[in-house]
């Protein structure tokens, strides 16, 4: 890391009021992920995350898979009701 010359009191205040807002915004950053993560084990929180990998299942990229295997899967059990 390279060594910063001020030539002034007023470079010096400017930099040291940049380092307080990044450190503000860095301590809100963590601040956020805490409450986001604090959010995932509550009840509702784990039941959204488990539907939303569940409908993922869906609309990824295997999504053409289960389109064409439903289908026939609907009519194999209808014909298996039909048969017994």
């Amino acid at each position: 890391m390279e060594k910063k010359m001020y030539s002034s009191f007023e470079q010096i205040e400017a930099d040291l009021e940049i380092l307080d807002i990044e450190k503000q915004i860095n301590y809100q950053k963590v601040i956020l992920g805490f409450q986001k993560t604090k959010e995932q084990f509550t009840p509702s929180g784990i039941t959204k995350h488990f539907f939303d990998g569940f409908t993922g299942a869906f609309t990824g990229s295997y999504s053409n898979y289960y389109k064409l295997a439903i289908p026939l899967l609907i009519k194999w059990l209808i014909n298996r009701k039909r048969s017994h």
